[in-house]
């Protein structure tokens, strides 16, 4: 999603905001939070794709290599707040029409596939994601694609992907299954079936 199309869903949301405190008597209450939550999503969003989009990434002199995990990491908090405080994004919580834009429906899987390491290194912060799956508010395969991202931009010494949990990302090495049983377990799923894992590089 280009940074115009955020800023233009932005500016959709801000004038419903706008436009409730103006005409208090005919939009509901429930539809004015539903704007105000789904505009601070589109913020957040627009602060993690901007930088990206903007190409800073790839330029050195701007230090943009050297801000961006601080700036994913406000991010990363300012999701985890909204989550504790009001449960993952979903439909029923921001409206069809709210969840429709991209840049609410995709807020906080973005920030997260920027900072899975938030998730494998503090068990803390997982259970919360993972509690929001088990309330119905978030899809598991969504949260293990999350996971093994921290996996995927990790190869061993023969170049495999360390993949464990067996997502969009793909399927672990046979050599992992033992690790892959331990991680999907600690999120309540069964070991993946034999025939799932790939015979990787060995040498």
């Amino acid at each position: 999603m280009s940074i115009f199309r955020i800023i233009f869903a932005i500016s959709i949301l801000l004038v419903g905001c706008k436009s409730y405190n103006s005409t208090n008597f005919t939009k509901s209450d429930t539809t004015a939070e539903q704007d105000s939550l789904s505009f601070e999503l589109c913020k957040i969003y627009g602060s993690d794709q901007g930088i990206r989009d903007m190409h800073l990434l790839t330029s050195k002199e701007a230090g943009a290599l050297r801000f961006s995990p601080y700036l994913d990491s406000v991010n990363f908090f300012k999701i985890l707040d909204f989550v504790k405080k009001y449960g993952a994004p979903n439909e029923r919580l921001l409206g069809k029409k709210n969840f429709s834009y991209e840049c609410v429906d995709l807020a906080y899987k973005a920030v997260l596939l920027h900072t899975p390491h938030m998730l494998i290194n503090n068990r803390e912060y997982l259970d919360i994601f993972l509690r929001e799956v088990e309330a119905g508010n978030m899809q598991m395969k969504t949260l293990i694609t999350i996971l093994d991202k921290y996996y995927w931009i990790r190869t061993d010494e023969f170049g495999n992907r360390r993949l464990l949990y067996g997502s969009q990302f793909g399927f672990p090495c046979l050599k992992y299954k033992h690790e892959s049983d331990s991680a999907r377990a600690v999120l309540g799923l069964p070991p993946l079936a034999d025939s799932l894992f790939v015979v990787c590089k060995s040498q």
